[in-house]
């Protein structure tokens, strides 16, 4: 199976799959009591959507059905999210309507999707473990962004096995210090963070099971 068709057998299986709770779509950094990734996101992103003249622009890779790229929206970004499932990319924009904003949705596979754009903050929340290459697509995402902006990246890591109920599409896991924490080594980390044995709580239809997280908040350079 496709990771496209696993996501499309998901995310039609339920009304919403991810975020489930009232405050799925809060801007208030404070609402996500259980996310620190969550929660630094916002104060760092409230500060930057509130501090510039122009609207910023975000770009939110593997966007499920849209709860990050819809908080960014709320914010005032300009947002750009591509998902692989067709499914999920529907939900963003019937999502999105409901929640009286507006997100430009494109279905593609970021491993070979090229940003025609430069962005302030590039999201890629619980994606990259599902790609076996993750160089090109860190790369892509550093090229992407303006210096100074975000990358908010999130992936399972090697601490702990992939559950067997995962395993229906290939897994592909990285070391705590492995290619996309080297990656970000010269950025200037907001966030580096190793969560282990998390148990998972944001869906349903699955036995208990956890994971371990890499969370990233890097910010790129400034040429001097």
């Amino acid at each position: 199976m496709t990771v496209g068709a696993f996501f499309d057998e998901l995310y039609e299986s339920e009304s919403r799959y991810w975020w489930r709770g009232d405050n799925r779509h809060a801007t208030e950094a404070n609402e996500y009591t259980t996310s620190l990734l969550t929660q630094l996101t916002l104060r760092h992103l409230s500060e930057r959507a509130t501090a510039r003249a122009a609207r910023p622009r975000a770009l939110d890779l593997g966007a499920g059905e849209g709860a990050d790229s819809i908080r960014l929206a709320k914010l005032g970004f300009d947002v750009d999210a591509v998902e692989i499932s067709e499914v999920g990319a529907k939900k963003i924009s019937a999502f999105a309507a409901d929640a009286g904003v507006h997100v430009n949705v494109e279905i593609a596979d970021i491993r070979g999707y090229v940003p025609t754009d430069a962005f302030d903050v590039v999201i890629c929340n619980g994606v990259l473990h599902y790609v076996a290459d993750k160089a090109p697509v860190v790369a892509m995402m550093q090229a992407a962004t303006k210096a100074g902006g975000l990358n908010v990246v999130s992936l399972w890591s090697t601490h702990s096995a992939v559950p067997l109920c995962h395993e229906q599409v290939p897994i592909y896991c990285d070391e705590e210090d492995g290619v996309v924490t080297r990656a970000y080594s010269a950025w200037d980390l907001k966030l580096l963070y190793f969560e282990r044995n998390k148990p998972e709580t944001s869906h349903s239809g699955m036995p208990d099971h956890s994971h371990s997280h890499i969370k990233i908040i890097g910010q790129k350079p400034t040429p001097s």
